[in-house]
């Protein structure tokens, strides 16, 4: 039987870090955000936010360490994955690590494209780049 490990998601960038190997190859670490809105019962209005570790790699490292910055809205594809280390009290720890495989940027209202395209402001979030680039 064939398997499927995907991902999906669309948060909020929340720090990002570039981490570059001797070897020249490089990955850009964010925290990317997403949250949940809800009302219960009562009418209490709730807000749950959950933050994913999310690994760029390959050509859209390059990319993302240019262009993506905290608080950025992010569209991401890719592969979760786990990972296990052992710290120095030798308690095991497990990382979950979405590896992407695809990205896109997207801002509120308009966009700009390299070139100097500008979008028209209207508040819905739109592509600015890398549509479909795949690594």
């Amino acid at each position: 039987m064939a398997t499927f490990n995907q991902i999906t998601l669309l948060g909020n960038v929340g720090s990002i870090e570039t981490k570059t190997f001797s070897n020249g190859g490089k990955v850009v670490e964010v925290s990317l955000a997403t949250s949940k809105m809800w009302r219960d019962s009562s009418g209490t209005s709730h807000d749950e936010t959950q933050w994913h570790k999310v690994l760029i790699g390959g050509k859209l490292a390059d990319i993302a360490e240019r262009y993506v910055r905290k608080g950025d809205p992010l569209f991401v594809v890719g592969e979760m994955t786990y990972r296990q280390y052992n710290t120095k009290d030798g308690i095991t720890k497990t990382v979950a690590e979405v590896r992407t495989q695809s990205i896109q940027l997207l801002t509120k209202g308009g966009f700009q494209q390299p070139g100097g395209y500008p979008g028209q402001g209207s508040g819905e979030l739109r592509p600015l780049l890398l549509q479909g680039l795949r690594v």
